[in-house]
């Protein structure tokens, strides 16, 4: 691997877990809402937190990182008062007695897709087609799977069932989450990644070759839970309250994701 390529991976791995402190729109005095947040999240935040923090009155302060990472911060002990994982990790945390089981609430699902940079003309519509694609490309991203995101535990086990592990070991190249389409677009235009289509939406320069085949495909709904020992109740359920507004549904669709309505239910 080229020392600069090193360099880039070596620094979004380091990004992978990142503590945001919001402080815009919102009173230094404000009362704080202490979030654990799938990376995914990261990029409806930026979009919503402003406008959250203006109607609501409360501080945002918001710790990012993989699922797992997520899971592990929780089992720590870390304060918060609202953690967003997903329906496969939150039952863990409930068994443990670390989320309300009553406070559980969907918020929206994301599938998984490729990216390439602008330009490169694919297809991925069909099992043969995604699998001519990853031999023929230069260099293939996606997040390691030893980190506990849900998109690269999933792409690896695809990649293994297609039977190319040994194929394309060569040029598969381990990123951090959140991290995928940057660091494809940076190893250049016969490059792929595969992640989450939120992660690829919005992305300067970045193309959605398209989502995973049906046959491959899977998707991560990710779920919010309040921490039975949550300080900050009220912080934490209007910020639920606001993800259910058409202004957070507007933002969750133009950034991949799939919607719930107030019910629950698909919108």
């Amino acid at each position: 691997m080229l020392p600069n390529i090193q360099c880039l991976l070596a620094v979004t791995a380091r990004a992978a877990c990142v503590t945001v402190f919001a402080f815009f729109s919102s009173p230094a005095n404000a009362a704080e809402v202490r979030v654990l947040a799938a990376a995914a999240m990261q990029s409806v935040f930026k979009e919503i937190r402003d406008d959250f923090q203006r109607v609501s009155g409360y501080r945002l302060v918001i710790h990012y990182g993989t699922i797992g990472a997520v899971n592990e911060w929780a089992f720590a002990g870390e304060e918060a008062d609202l953690i967003i994982g997903s329906s496969q990790s939150m039952p863990a945390l409930v068994t443990a007695g670390k989320v309300d089981r009553n406070s559980l609430v969907v918020l929206c699902k994301t599938g998984i897709g490729v990216v390439s940079a602008n330009g490169l003309e694919v297809s991925v519509k069909s099992v043969e087609d995604f699998k001519r694609v990853l031999l023929g490309a230069k260099a293939i991203v996606y997040a390691d799977p030893s980190r506990g995101g849900a998109a690269g535990i999933h792409v690896a086990k695809v990649i293994e069932q297609l039977g190319l592990t040994n194929q394309i070991k060569p040029k598969v190249r381990l990123a951090a989450g959140g991290d995928i389409t940057e660091v494809t677009l940076f190893l250049g235009p016969a490059a792929l990644g595969i992640t989450q289509i939120s992660e690829i939406a919005d992305k300067p320069q970045a193309q959605l070759v398209g989502p995973l085949p049906k046959e491959l495909q899977n998707y991560t709904v990710f779920t919010a839970g309040v921490p039975t020992h949550a300080t900050q109740l009220a912080g934490a359920n209007a910020l639920l309250k606001f993800f259910r507004t058409p202004r957070v549904s507007a933002v969750i669709k133009a950034k991949g994701m799939e919607g719930f309505g107030p019910d629950g239910g698909s919108e």
